[in-house]
């Protein structure tokens, strides 16, 4: 008797084992399949530039508003992608070039900066209003509290920078409107033959108390959206 109760104890064990590896082993391929997928979808948002230009489809296709990295728009595009920089060491903003926005065309970064021009012209018959926006896409290790963004539109600079950790404005430079946000500007009675000239810098500021250690191998991807603004 005692045994056959050992026996059957014995068995029990095993089943309950058995059902124990099962359920882990299945536990484990959901862990591995979530993983894959989160790293696919970091991939998919950590891919493809450092940042993107982007020109609203309705604005070519209806109102014949063109998007191109050089002023005889001998190629216009919906979407320009730019690289960035496999390591970028810190800089201050006084050691930017004096002629970054007046002397080039398309991607002119340097090994510490990232700096793009480009152009937006009115091919259209008609006044068109459009707005600019960059927006934040993901941030790696905090990098945007040490990041300068200079944007210059037909020559007048504005350099944007997020508020510092006493809530107040780095020195020189207009806020960041949010964490996903760094500037939304309007663009009014863009006319017909009339060309918008845009240079875009982006550098990590030396001089910004939050540009430490912790930083380095830090990443940020951004958007410029241009869209119409649509008349309510």
């Amino acid at each position: 008797m005692k045994n056959n109760l050992k026996v059957k104890v014995t068995s029990d064990e095993i089943y309950k084992r058995q059902v124990r590896i099962k359920f882990l082993k299945i536990a484990i391929v959901f862990i591995l399949l979530f993983l894959s997928i989160l790293y696919l979808a970091l991939y998919v948002i950590n891919s493809g530039g450092f940042f993107t230009i982007s020109l609203d489809p309705n604005l070519k296709a209806e109102r014949s508003i063109q998007l191109s990295p050089h002023s005889d728009f001998r190629d216009s595009y919906l979407n320009i992608k730019v690289k960035g920089l496999e390591y970028m060491d810190n800089i201050t903003e006084s050691w930017l070039p004096d002629d970054i926005a007046t002397a080039y065309e398309g991607d002119h970064s340097s090994d510490n900066y990232i700096a793009y021009t480009f152009f937006i012209k009115n091919e259209g018959e008609s006044d068109v209003n459009y707005y600019r926006e960059l927006q934040i896409d993901s941030v790696i290790k905090d990098v945007d509290e040490a990041v300068r963004v200079a944007l210059y539109v037909n020559g007048e600079k504005t350099t944007y920078a997020k508020l510092s950790k006493a809530g107040v404005p780095e020195k020189g430079t207009t806020s960041f409107l949010s964490s996903w946000q760094v500037f939304k500007d309007d663009r009014n009675d863009f006319k017909p033959n009339e060309v918008d000239k845009y240079t875009i810098v982006i550098w990590l500021e030396g001089e910004d108390p939050e540009c430490i250690d912790d930083i380095i191998g830090g990443e940020m991807k951004m958007t410029l959206l241009i869209k119409e603004i649509m008349n309510s």
